[in-house]
C-alpha cells in the first residue's frame, strides 16, 4: 500500500460489513467516488464473514435483514444462515461496484487528527499510513470478542477458543467440552455440537428469555414470486418490521402489557419444552423480558435435556489444567473450552486508537458517556463519522434500518464538507450535550435500565450507550434533518 497521501477530499471508510457497504453505496449514489474502504480481512462481510460457528444464523427474519434498496428474493429460510448473508453482502458489493474501492489486509490501528492540516492520518498495523480528509468508521460494536478473566485460564492445557473465532480444525468428537455463556451465539452452536461431544457442560451465569424461532424453508414458489413481483417481498418486509416495532413499545416502557404478554408467551414455551420443574426453575429469568437480548430457538431447551448435556449454574471459581472448578467446589473435567461470551459492545471503535483535536483520545472524551449526535458525530473529532456506534443499536428490530438512516445522514454531511473549501466540520458541544441528555433521559424509562438485569448493553457504571431508546421511525426522522448549525466550520490555521 505504501506511505501515500491521497487527494484532499479523500474519504476513508473502515470495514466492509453492512455499515461499510451501505456508506459506500450512498456516497456513490451522491456522485462521490473518492473513497477507499479499508478492510482488515481478505473478504467483505464483517461479522457474517467472521462468525462461522456451527448453526450461525441471524435472529432477525431474512426478509428484514437486508438493504431496502437491495432486496434479496433468494433467501432459502425464514432466518438466514451466516453463509447466505455473507454471499448477499458479496453480491451487493459487486452489483453496486463497491468491491473496486476496497483495500484488503489493511487493519487500522490508529486515527489521528491533524489540527493544522485539518485531516486524518490513518495508520495500519503494517506500519503504513494514509491521510484522509474524513473518516467513516464502520467497525461495528460486535467485532471484538469478549473473553472473561477467570483465575487459572492461562493454565488450561486443552483447547480454548471464542465462538467468533471458531476452530474448524479442532475435532470435538468424543471430547468433554465446556461452553461458557448462554447468549445468542451459544444457543445456536450448542445444539449443533451436542451430537459430537462425549459430555457437554453448559455454564450459565443467568438464564435468558427464549421464544420459539419458527424457522422454515422458503419455498421455490415463494422465491419465484418474490423475483417476479418485488412488491410482495417488500410488503412482507414492512409487515415484519411493524411486528417488531410493536414489540418495542413494551421495551421502551410505554406499554407494560406488551412486556407481560411477552413474558407469558415465553413462560408457556418454557413449560411446554421443559417438563422437569427443577430444570425449568433454573431456566426462568428473574428480570423483565427485553432487559437482555431477546433470543429465539427451537433446539435450545431440548438440547439441555439430553443425558450427555449438563447445565451448570454455579459460578466458576477457577480453571485448572484439565478442569473447571465451580464455587460449590465441584470439579468438571474438560478437554476443550468454548467461550460463547459475546463481544465488548461498549468498547466503541476498538481496537483502534482515535485521537481528535489537540490530541484528545476518544476513550477519554467518552469516559463519562459516549456522547454523540445520532451516534454519528462527536465533538472534538472533526470529519469523523461513525456507523452503528453509540445509541444506534437495537434490542428489538433490524439494525440495517438504522444503518441506512445513518448512511443517508453521513452522505449529506460529506456533501457539505466537500463544499466547505477546506474547512473541517466539528459537532457543536451544546448540540451534542442536549442530544445525549435527551437520549439518556428516554433510556432511563426503558427495560434496559429498569428491567433488573446486567447485560452487554451496559457500561461498567450502568449507563446504556449502545441502544436507541425510542421508536425507529423517530430515528429515521431525525436523520432526515441535517442541520448546518449543528456543526462548526474550522478553518486551517496559517502561521
Amino acid at each position: 500500500m505504501g506511505n501515500t497521501t491521497v487527494t484532499d477530499n479523500h474519504i476513508a471508510i473502515i470495514g466492509t460489513g453492512f455499515s461499510g457497504i451501505c456508506a459506500a453505496i450512498k456516497l456513490k449514489e451522491a456522485g462521490i467516488e473518492d473513497f477507499v474502504i479499508y478492510e482488515r480481512a481478505d473478504d467483505v462481510g464483517g461479522t457474517w464473514r467472521d462468525n462461522t460457528y456451527p448453526g450461525a444464523a441471524c435472529d432477525v427474519p431474512s426478509v428484514l435483514y437486508s438493504f431496502s434498496f437491495a432486496q434479496n428474493p433468494e433467501w432459502t429460510r425464514t432466518y438466514s444462515p451466516w453463509n447466505e448473508i455473507h454471499d448477499y453482502l458479496v453480491k451487493v458489493s459487486k452489483d453496486f461496484e463497491i468491491d473496486s474501492h476496497i483495500k484488503y489486509g489493511a487493519e487500522v490501528s490508529e486515527l489521528r487528527f491533524d489540527d493544522g492540516a485539518l485531516n486524518w492520518t490513518v495508520s495500519f498495523t503494517s506500519g503504513e499510513s494514509v491521510t484522509a480528509r474524513s473518516v467513516i468508521s464502520c467497525v461495528g460494536i460486535l467485532s471484538q470478542p469478549s473473553i472473561p478473566q477467570i483465575p487459572g485460564l492461562e493454565s488450561f492445557e486443552g483447547t480454548t477458543f471464542h465462538s467468533a473465532q471458531w476452530r474448524h480444525d479442532h475435532n470435538l468428537e468424543g471430547e468433554k467440552v465446556a461452553v461458557i455463556g448462554t447468549g445468542a451465539s451459544a444457543i445456536q452452536f450448542i445444539p449443533k455440537i451436542a451430537n459430537d461431544t462425549e459430555k457437554l457442560y453448559v455454564f450459565q451465569r443467568s438464564p435468558h428469555w427464549v421464544m420459539e424461532r419458527g424457522d422454515q424453508p422458503i419455498s421455490a414458489r415463494t422465491r419465484r414470486l418474490y423475483r417476479r413481483f418485488p412488491l410482495l417481498e417488500r410488503f412482507e418486509r414492512w409487515r415484519t418490521y411493524w411486528d417488531f416495532e410493536t414489540l418495542s413499545r413494551g421495551f421502551l416502557g410505554n406499554h407494560p402489557k406488551v412486556v407481560e404478554n411477552y413474558r407469558e408467551k415465553a413462560l408457556d414455551f418454557l413449560a411446554e419444552q421443559v417438563p422437569d420443574p427443577g430444570l425449568r426453575a433454573r431456566l426462568t429469568p428473574d428480570y423483565d423480558p427485553g432487559c437482555k437480548r431477546r433470543l429465539v430457538s427451537d433446539e435450545w431447551y431440548p438440547t439441555l435435556q439430553r443425558d450427555d448435556v449438563e447445565l451448570v449454574t454455579e459460578g466458576i471459581a477457577e480453571i485448572r489444567p484439565h478442569s473447571i472448578v465451580t464455587t460449590d467446589g465441584e470439579e468438571h473435567e474438560v478437554d476443550s473450552i468454548i467461550f460463547g461470551t459475546g463481544f465488548t459492545g461498549t468498547s466503541f471503535l476498538a481496537p483502534m486508537k482515535v485521537f481528535g483535536r489537540r490530541g484528545v483520545e476518544l476513550s477519554d472524551a467518552w469516559k463519562d458517556g459516549a456522547a454523540t449526535k445520532l451516534g454519528v458525530a462527536t465533538h472534538g473529532f472533526p470529519n469523523l463519522f461513525i456507523m452503528f456506534g453509540p445509541n444506534a443499536g437495537l434490542g428489538h428490530n433490524s439494525v440495517v434500518f438504522m444503518i441506512e438512516a445513518q448512511a443517508r445522514y453521513i452522505t449529506t454531511a460529506v456533501k457539505r464538507l466537500l463544499r466547505s473549501r477546506g474547512a473541517a466540520l466539528d459537532l457543536d458541544l451544546d448540540v451534542q450535550t442536549r442530544w445525549y441528555e435527551q437520549t439518556q433521559k428516554k433510556m432511563r424509562e426503558t427495560v434496559w435500565v429498569t428491567g433488573g438485569c446486567s447485560s452487554w448493553y451496559q457500561s461498567a457504571d450502568g449507563r446504556v450507550d449502545t441502544l436507541w431508546p425510542d421508536l425507529t421511525p423517530n430515528f429515521w426522522r431525525q436523520t432526515r434533518l441535517y442541520k448546518k448549525s449543528d456543526f462548526a466550520a474550522i478553518r486551517p490555521q496559517h502561521n
